[in-house]
């Protein structure tokens, strides 16, 4: 080993956004220096085009998040604070999900049922 640290696999997330919202972001993106984010730009158009619909569930990973709500903070506060407030409840959603999801009892094929106090 060369003795560095490896990161962990980063979180995936799915984000929906319509139409319209994905075109914020892209336009919040085309602001930020090109090489930081080409392939994100390339990702999120080669996923809305595969959709075809007018909303789309695109998957992520949390870097490139990361850079999507940055990017968008850049933005006038009219123009993007819906879609923060949006961006903010689906990815509190997931990660509550994650976190508050009882664990999986394998003998029952399920999840395990919680017990009354």
């Amino acid at each position: 080993m060369n003795g560095k640290a490896v990161d962990p696999a980063p979180a995936q997330v799915s984000l929906r956004l319509t139409q319209a919202e994905g075109n914020l972001v892209i336009a919040a993106l085309a602001e930020c220096p090109f090489k930081l984010v080409y392939e994100l730009i390339g990702k999120l158009n080669g996923q809305a085009n595969a959709s075809g619909a007018d909303a789309c569930q695109y998957r992520l990973q949390g870097a490139e998040v990361k850079l999507i709500l940055n990017a968008l903070g850049q933005l006038p506060y009219q123009q993007v604070h819906s879609l923060m407030e949006a961006l903010q409840q689906q990815l509190r959603a997931q990660l509550l999900g994650a976190v508050d999801s009882p664990p999986v009892d394998s003998k029952a094929g399920g999840r395990a049922r919680k017990e009354k106090r």
